[in-house]
């Protein structure tokens, strides 16, 4: 840290020097303007005086610059500075920590995305972008699956040492998964997605007899059709408990949200209405 810093001060500093033999000012502001370069604005005031503006200006721009460019050092090393004080078990931890919060945000932003989707479009290409969207959010589910469990006997395993160092909010997450009502949730989304899939998948398929109102096909979409509307409903009641134990829990420990599943402001899924 502080690189640019360091140059932009020495710089600064030869500057002054070769600059106060010029205007016969001593030398030791040199010293003083290395160790703190914002006296360089007083320095330039009393040898410039009113034609000051533009080195001024040059300072001012050269400060922002080298502003940026600690703060984009800082946020690429900030970790290693703040992991290097833990211990090789807390570090590694730490890491599972980090790929559990990438692996919701990844399953939050699928599942905010398909609780936009209560309607599609009259056209097999628009399902089937549908049937491609729930495969991929399937393979993010199972993702986190693994994620998650991985997670919990991480944590489960080195309580002790987490306790000791002071990472009660990793075990706090583990609580959180270790919940019923969220395994009942995590377990009950994918038999949601399932029954969504199948659903679309026949209608693909069976289009046009579908929409030429042909007897049997319209049994048996309507077959589906039901299955689908009952998991949604399992799945909306589950989910309404879980987002009110994630909503107190939150309360308690607010900093753990980029942890958590994501809470759905309309609070459940919307029944799929083909258009």
């Amino acid at each position: 840290m502080f690189y640019i810093y360091f140059v932009f001060s020495l710089i600064a500093a030869i500057f002054v020097y070769i600059d106060s033999e010029k205007h016969q000012m001593p030398r030791w502001w040199s010293a003083i303007i290395f160790f703190a370069p914002i006296t360089m604005i007083y320095y330039i005031i009393q040898t410039r005086q009113k034609k000051s503006l533009i080195p001024l200006t040059v300072l001012v721009v050269i400060f922002v610059l080298v502003g940026i460019g600690e703060s984009f050092l800082y946020t690429r090393i900030k970790n290693k500075i703040i992991y290097s004080s833990y211990s090789a078990t807390a570090r590694e931890i730490l890491g599972f920590a980090d790929e559990l919060r990438y692996s919701v945000e990844q399953l939050n932003s699928l599942t905010l995305e398909l609780e936009g989707m209560n309607s599609i479009d009259s056209s097999p290409a628009k399902i089937n972008e549908v049937l491609y969207f729930i495969n991929t959010m399937k393979e993010s589910i199972k993702k986190n699956d693994r994620v998650v469990k991985k997670f919990l006997l991480v944590v489960n395993d080195y309580r002790d040492i987490l306790i000791k160092e002071k990472f009660d909010w990793l075990i706090k997450i583990e609580e959180y998964y270790n919940q019923p009502v969220v395994i009942k949730y995590l377990n009950h989304l994918d038999l949601y997605l399932e029954a969504f899939y199948s659903l679309l998948q026949y209608t693909g398929e069976n289009f046009q007899e579908i929409n030429s109102r042909t007897p049997l096909y319209i049994k048996n979409y309507d077959g589906y059709y039901m299955n689908y509307v009952r998991e949604l409903e399992s799945h909306n009641r589950i989910d309404v408990v879980r987002m009110q134990f994630q909503h107190n829990f939150l309360v308690h420990y607010p900093q753990l949200e980029p942890y958590l599943p994501t809470i759905i402001k309309t609070r459940f899924m919307n029944i799929w209405s083909k258009k």
